[in-house]
């Protein structure tokens, strides 16, 4: 027939015999010596759900039988390859498959085509088919456990294998073929870690296996590894900002306006006194306003403005009036502390010596507030020009001032208030340790190991009671009765005004390590390898 075929084809081009979608090619038979098991593997093209008209058959010593798969070792039978190119076979039997007096071990047997000689067998002799990498999750809670296993995935071959596994504490290598005795196996979760035994053995060091279950009940070989625990840590991130203060308001108003006429000196009187009350009492920290004190009084003047009428002897009661400030100083907790001294002249004149030494004396006595306050006193003119070339040193002097209904009156007060009230102040010693534990926890946590891991800005760990800078090492024992805590160096801000204060922080980022912390590895925060964390400067990271 083929020869018929030959000469019906004269004229034609080659023919091309391809196998069946059905014949098996490919056919492989990997023999572990670990394992004592050989995995006959092969494809087929079709990619045709499987039904009863295939089948497929190996060869034993009585000649070809069917195969089984419900009878492989462990898992086979046939799906899709992975690579999506035809359908996958695996068939596991236990010791070694005699191949050399089997070179074609497996065919097929199709109810339409018949049977299918397979390819000739490609054979191979592996050392080792499963293999264990194990470690302990953060904290030791749980063990992982990492299988490289050949029989349940060679791609394009896939077909997972179910385990079981166990552990326990040695203080050497882990070589045994099996397990000590009394030690059991248990079921594994290939998704997850199982916990370990508890209580952890004081070394922290274990053989875990892990050994995949046979379907016909036989011997299984174990993959084992030795694992350590890891430092079992607790992170712990500290913002610290030094109190800040907000200085109280202090002010008071003398007023010392020439006006002949009585309704326009009330109207002045009132709208000076009521604009300074308004913006000076707007800040929400405690406000307090001494009496205000007219200086023009004179019940001989012309004109009836008795209120608004200079006398050439005028003065200040500046003992008195120092004195009252200082009273009120001590009422308040703030250290840092301002007096607002409003003077209001309407004319450009210059002031009498009378009024200028008193103004003197009155800024001189306030120069040395009661002990701890520091007190700035923040003298302002309200005057067309001449005063400020007559009197003291004013902190500040107003553009020319002439009246109360001035436009830029109130718009000045505002603005001051807006971006200046109320002042602030932040300072921090730096010889002076901030804790990083309280002194309960400390306690607590006496005997373990602690370290900074990051500090912005930098920080130096100390001790708090009585403050001890550490300079040695990357970590210090926790002392119960002297809590931890770290030296650090922050800009002082003294009265600043409240629109230009940038709030001062430490950002402390610190482990306190409870077990494992010697010559147990673990990974760090920035995923580098360290041997032990009591020696390294670097903290441990999350798994």
């Amino acid at each position: 027939m083929l020869l018929a075929a030959s000469w019906a084809c004269l004229g034609c081009g080659e023919v091309h015999f391809v196998p069946s979608p059905f014949t098996p090619q490919n056919v492989e038979l990997i023999y572990s010596t670990q394992e004592d098991i050989s995995i006959v593997r092969w494809r087929i093209s079709s990619t045709a759900p499987l039904g009863s008209d295939l089948g497929f058959q190996i060869l034993d010593d009585t000649g070809y039988q069917p195969v089984d798969f419900s009878r492989s070792v462990f898992p086979g039978g046939g799906s899709m390859c992975s690579d999506g190119l035809g359908s996958c076979f695996q068939y596991v039997l236990r010791g070694r498959y005699p191949v050399a007096n089997r070179p074609n071990p497996v065919r097929a047997v199709h109810s339409v085509y018949g049977t299918l000689p397979g390819g000739r067998v490609a054979a191979q002799t592996v050392p080792q088919t499963i293999s264990l990498a194990s470690f302990f999750h953060t904290n030791n809670d749980l063990v992982y456990a990492n299988i490289k296993d050949a029989v349940a995935s060679a791609d394009p071959y896939v077909f997972p294998r179910p385990y079981e596994r166990t552990m326990w504490p040695t203080n050497g290598l882990c070589v045994s073929d099996a397990p000590p005795d009394g030690v059991s196996f248990s079921p594994l979760d290939a998704t997850g870690g199982f916990p370990p035994e508890a209580p952890l053995s004081d070394s922290g060091i274990y053989c875990v296996a892990v050994r995949p279950i046979p379907s016909d009940a036989g011997a299984s070989a174990i993959a084992q590894t030795r694992v350590e625990t890891v430092p079992e840590v607790t992170t712990f991130d500290q913002t610290y900002v030094p109190p800040i203060e907000q200085s109280p308001v202090i002010y008071q108003i003398v007023l010392d306006l020439e006006i002949p006429l009585a309704d326009r000196c009330a109207t002045a009187l009132q709208t000076i006194e009521s604009l300074v009350d308004k913006y000076m009492g707007s800040v929400q920290v405690p406000v307090r306003k001494l009496p205000t004190m007219n200086l023009a009084t004179n019940p001989n003047a012309t004109g009836g403005a008795t209120n608004c009428a200079q006398t050439s002897g005028r003065t200040l009661p500046a003992s008195d009036m120092a004195e009252a400030v200082k009273q009120v100083i001590a009422t308040f907790p703030e250290t840092h502390q301002q007096f607002h001294f409003f003077y209001f002249n309407n004319l450009n004149s210059p002031l009498p010596s009378t009024l200028t030494d008193s103004l003197t004396a009155l800024f001189n006595a306030l120069a040395s507030p009661p002990a701890p306050y520091d007190l700035a006193t923040l003298s302002w003119l309200f005057n067309p020009g001449l005063a400020a070339a007559t009197g003291p040193t004013w902190w500040m002097s107003q553009p020319p001032w002439q009246e109360a209904d001035d436009p830029n009156f109130e718009p000045t007060l505002a603005a001051y208030v807006q971006q200046t009230l109320p002042y602030e102040s932040q300072s921090h010693d730096p010889n002076s340790p901030v804790p990083l534990l309280s002194p309960a926890d400390s306690a607590q946590d006496d005997g373990d190991l602690f370290k900074i891991c990051y500090s912005s800005p930098g920080s130096q760990a100390a001790y708090t009671s009585p403050p001890q800078p550490l300079f040695s090492g990357p970590s210090w024992p926790i002392v119960g009765t002297d809590p931890p805590g770290y030296l650090v160096t922050l800009p002082t801000q003294i009265s600043v005004p409240v629109t230009s204060f940038v709030e001062a922080i430490a950002d402390i980022d610190f482990q306190i390590c409870s077990r494992f912390c010697v010559d147990h590895p673990y990974l760090s925060t920035s995923g580098t390898g360290v041997s032990s964390w009591a020696s390294s400067p670097l903290c441990a990271g999350a798994d």
